[in-house]
């Protein structure tokens, strides 16, 4: 049915409000249609834009995604974990007395759940009574028997528990599912609030908004409240969150929530055990780590007695766990509860845990291991969902009514057979909300029309709500993260089926409406006065390291394509033809020894310059196919960037998140110009990110080993291009070593009659002032390596490489080796030896220090040294 008066006919032309569905905006009254009443302003705001400015904001939206990095893996995607995460411009709206229910509702569970769990991995009444059937318990996988016994801190096994809430026809809210192992989702609420609330500045004011930061900071601070009674006294509890990984569909979170509350985000190789003690594994030896915000399932955590063939986890983490040196949160084993074999006995065990009635219930629920609910599921199974007992045997909801009678009636007998592997669930047409229409999805519109879509389209939704233990009981975050159905009458609500999402707006009540605070990233980070700096993990330092090093390999390809090019495309033209060609022989050999143009075939590996003409140089320096290309470098760059992306701000972020663009291969052979100008592009971005580098990241050690990283890549190219150009027969050869070392302004500074080799070699090789020159990457590497954890060992061959620069300066044939080279017919003269011998060794050196970097500080090939290591 059309929404008839009391609405903007633009702005809902399309929307229906159905019979079968509540409908979040609208209402019946009588005959008519009409908006809810807590929708009416932020309606009213909607109709008074001007034509376009709803398609505009939607713009604006999308655009902070993606400079945010804002993503989710959706396996089936081929973009894979560079998904854009799907957000609607449109909040979910919920007054504040429904809201107040609500948030009573999930509290009361919350605390049910955690008694829950206190008895099933302690005394076990529950059992012996027959409130629980033993069998739904012990035949499920998720009940961890290596945990019975184990306490954890307060008796807290649930830190943070989110619940999957659905309205049906009527208007209730009932449960339809629990998480209790390592919910997800918050972090992306939080940030959903901080993306609509810039897009949407003037609405959200004036609509009094619950704000969620308190949320954050409350689960912040009982975190630091967790560390186990040995913990030594005035210690700072050492609090991780633990990720599964850059690939997890959720890792965007994982890193943003480690940021926002200033934890190390970690992997399970990151950690060790050592006499059931948990440490983290850092440049300074071993911290002792007091509590661990997981998110990695139960069964992943512990090789060694969960789930033997696991690389995620930690080896010996139950045991510490068991001994009371640690505490998980949430604790190990609390995923017992995500089975929805439970939900049928909730209701008594509320009155007999807390002599409450369940303030809402679940969705009606038949766990087939008991005969008669059994019974039940078969002879209605048309009517009902079937899911599995146990969510980690993979199968997902059937929907039977949508089964042909054949797949029906083998569901019947796999059920018959196996009746304890499954649950059978009510079937419930939940609630839908406004979405704004896509582009060309509001019917008899074109998607041009004022600047794109401007009318409200329903979508299914489901709420997920949180709540986090505190000193005082659970506190629940004001409206949690709205799941939205990717196509009309999609009956399930999943990230992973392509859903999208909607920031949840809570109206504050008259009596709790407070000043709005305004959103500012890292905001919810622990101040850091008198806070001891937290070593850096091995892990995330070679991260640090090697993205140094591929941000300048792809600067210097960019450069070094670039003269390249230039030379190539001026090759055979007026004004010099031969010098351009023989310059340009000289880089192509020197792109094809950086592994950026594949190595000529023999027998035209002597025609020079001739045999690679620009188009097959432009293509090469874009196939990520060769490791040295351009694009190449840059993926790396980006992979890297999010493996330590909890370490790097927002906006350093939006830089990296730039460089994606130029990180992916033309389609077709780029034109000349057309490549030199993308080349262009890439070295500003990256210029950029070396500025960023130099003003606003902390000096801390993952600065520094991102610029030792840059300071080898860059003295091993000098070092080549030097050796390659600086005597090079051809005249050209030095123009071509200043460009690609980025040094022409600051020679025609200097020197305003021309080029020569003396002032060249001492601009590029020598001045200690220079940042692209050779002797400043060797300073810079001595001071950066003697800084470093007994760094004095490795900094002394560096200092050896400054004699040897300083003694060849000062030779005085070192004038006449190079005037002598470029006079002669070839590049390999005698008197050139010299010169190319300290280059050959510099580079040499810069790869003996890459080796000793990793020996020492990543691989920990001596454990019991890493141990006792210290500042």
């Amino acid at each position: 049915m059309q929404v008839q008066p009391h609405s903007p006919p633009e702005l809902l032309a399309a929307y229906a409000a159905r019979p079968d569905r509540y409908d979040e905006l609208c209402q019946r009254i009588g005959s008519v249609i009409v908006v809810r009443p807590h929708w009416r302003e932020f309606h009213r705001a909607l109709e008074a834009m001007p034509a376009g400015e709803l398609a505009a904001r939607r713009a604006a939206l999308r655009r902070q995604i993606h400079e945010n990095g804002i993503t989710y893996n959706v396996y089936a995607d081929p973009r894979g974990f560079e998904r854009p995460w799907e957000l609607d411009l449109l909040p979910y709206i919920l007054p504040a007395a429904e809201w107040a229910q609500i948030e009573a509702a999930v509290t009361q569970r919350a605390t049910l759940f955690n008694r829950i769990l206190a008895d099933l991995y302690g005394e076990q009444t529950l059992l012996q009574q027959g409130l629980i059937p033993p069998a739904l318990i012990y035949g499920h996988s998720g009940f961890l028997r290596a945990l019975v016994g184990a306490k954890p801190p307060r008796g807290l096994f649930l830190h943070l528990y989110a619940v999957d809430l659905a309205r049906s026809p009527d208007g209730r809210w009932w449960v339809v599912a629990d998480r209790t192992q390592a919910p997800s989702g918050a972090g992306y609420a939080l940030e959903n609030r901080s993306v609509v609330a810039r897009v949407l500045p003037e609405l959200y004011r004036a609509a009094g908004v619950e704000p969620l930061a308190p949320f954050f900071e409350g689960f912040r601070d009982s975190l630091a409240e967790l560390a186990p009674a040995d913990a030594g006294a005035g210690e700072d509890p050492l609090i991780v969150v633990m990720t599964p990984g850059p690939y997890n569909e959720t890792y965007f979170e994982h890193a943003f929530l480690a940021r926002e509350m200033g934890f190390p985000l970690v992997e399970g190789q990151d950690l060790t055990v050592r006499d059931e003690k948990v440490w983290l594994r850092t440049l300074d030896g071993l911290r002792r780590v007091h509590v661990i915000l997981r998110r990695v399932d139960d069964i992943w955590c512990d090789p060694l007695e969960l789930r033997d063939d696991s690389t995620l986890g930690v080896a010996g983490l139950v045991a510490a766990v068991r001994a009371g040196t640690v505490t998980v949160a949430n604790a190990l084993g609390s995923g017992i509860l995500e089975t929805g074999a439970l939900l049928g006995y909730l209701p008594r065990l509320c009155e007999h845990l807390l002599g409450q009635k369940l303030k809402m219930p679940s969705v009606a629920t038949w766990w087939c291991g008991e005969p008669a609910a059994c019974a039940y599921a078969l002879e209605h199974l048309r009517e009902l969902v079937v899911k599995p007992a146990c969510p980690t045997i993979g199968e997902g909801p059937v929907f039977c009514r949508d089964l042909p009678a054949a797949e029906l009636d083998a569901l019947a007998a796999r059920i018959a057979a196996r009746p304890f592997d499954f649950v059978a669930q009510e079937m419930v047409n939940i609630s839908q909300a406004p979405v704004l229409a896509a582009d060309g999805e509001v019917p008899g519109r074109r998607a041009q029309d004022e600047g794109g879509a401007h009318g409200l389209v329903a979508r299914n939704i489901g709420l997920r709500v949180f709540a986090a233990a505190g000193a005082d009981g659970f506190r629940v975050l004001p409206g949690g993260l709205t799941r939205v159905a990717s196509e009309a009458d999609m009956r399930i609500v999943s990230m992973q089926h392509g859903g999208g999402s909607k920031d949840a707006w809570v109206l504050a009540s008259p009596a709790r409406q407070r000043p709005l605070a305004r959103i500012v990233p890292g905001q919810l980070a622990p101040p850091a006065q008198g806070a001891r700096v937290l070593g850096l993990s091995s892990r995330v330092a070679e991260n640090f390291f090697w993205l140094g090093r591929y941000s300048e390999r792809a600067d210097a390809a960019a450069r070094l394509g670039r003269e390249t090019l230039a030379r190539l495309g001026e090759s055979g033209g007026a004004g010099g033809p031969d010098e351009d060609s023989e310059v340009a022989a000289v880089l192509l050999a020197l792109c094809q020894r950086r592994n950026m143009l594949a190595a000529a075939r023999e027998p035209e590996a002597t025609d020079g310059a001739a045999a690679t003409p620009p188009a097959p140089l432009a293509q090469a320096l874009f196939d990520p196919g060769l490791s040295g290309s351009v694009v190449a470098s840059l993926r790396q760059v980006l992979r890297l960037a999010a493996l330590v992306r909890d370490r790097l701000s927002p906006d350093s972020w939006r830089i990296y998140n730039r460089l994606a663009e130029f990180a992916t291969a033309p389609e077709h052979t780029p034109r000349l110009g057309d490549a030199l100008q993308r080349l262009d592009e890439s070295l500003l971005s990256l210029v950029t990110l070396s500025g960023f580098v130099i003003e606003s990241m902390p000096r801390d050690a993952g600065w520094r080993f991102l610029s030792i990283g840059r300071r080898i890549e860059r003295l091993q190219f000098l070092a080549a291009a030097l050796s390659a150009l600086l005597l090079a027969p051809c005249a050209g050869g030095l123009k071509a070593l200043l460009a690609v070392t980025d040094a022409e302004l600051r020679y025609r500074s200097r020197h305003a009659r021309g080029l020569a080799p003396q002032p060249v070699a001492e601009l590029v090789m020598l001045d200690a002032d220079n940042p692209r020159a050779l002797r400043y990457q060797l300073d810079s590497l001595a001071e950066h390596v003697a800084l470093l954890p007994d760094g004095q060992a490795l900094a002394a061959p560096l200092r050896r490489q400054l004699a040897a620069l300083d003694a060849l300066a000062l030779c005085d044939c070192f004038v006449h080796e190079l005037a002598e080279a470029r006079t002669r017919a070839t590049p390999q003269a005698r008197h050139c030896e010299p010169l190319r011998a300290v280059l050959a060794d510099i580079w040499t050196c810069g790869n003996a220090l890459a080796d000793a970097l990793a020996q020492r500080y990543f691989t920990h090939l001596d454990a019991r040294s890493r141990a006792t290591l210290s500042l």
